[in-house]
């Protein structure tokens, strides 16, 4: 497993929404699947492939707090990868987001911030959700099948 089969897991997704597992796993070298992490946010980046990443608000506020704890320099740096890292967008949380959090909430037992994630990606049309959280995969693929769902520890080379 590895960089070719994630690329093929991926198929024609255009739209991948990252949790923050994925985020952190790219911003942190020795983190085991870093080199999967980094290979996605790379083909992210690039204007010629098609895919464009997407992440919740509630992702970016789990990005931030290790960074304001940390001081300036550091809160800039990841304030600048949040705000200016191409084809990567955040997707608002809105009354509509919230509703569909909600409902989630209401009808799986889903922790608030995983419906919030995750309604946040189905409201923005995303085809694919990119974790390196194992349970999102055990415990949502089959509520969810309207997403392919991708753990990056399963692509381990």
């Amino acid at each position: 497993m590895g960089l070719v089969e994630l690329d093929a897991a991926l198929g024609d997704a255009e739209r991948v929404l990252l949790d923050s597992s994925t985020l952190i796993a790219f911003h942190t070298p020795l983190e085991q699947v870093h080199p999967l992490a980094k290979r996605l946010l790379e083909r992210i980046e690039r204007s010629s492939d098609p895919l464009r990443g997407y992440y919740s608000v509630v992702s970016a506020a789990e990005l931030l707090v290790r960074p304001i704890r940390a001081g300036t320099d550091r809160f800039t740096f990841m304030h600048t990868f949040l705000t200016a890292f191409p084809n990567l967008t955040p997707l608002p949380m809105d009354l509509p987001v919230a509703v569909q959090a909600a409902t989630l909430r209401a009808t799986t037992g889903l922790p608030l911030p995983d419906a919030i994630i995750i309604a946040s990606g189905l409201l923005a049309g995303c085809e694919a959700i990119v974790s390196n959280d194992e349970r999102w995969q055990r415990r949502f693929a089959p509520l969810f099948r309207n997403f392919r769902w991708i753990h990056l520890g399963d692509y381990l080379a």
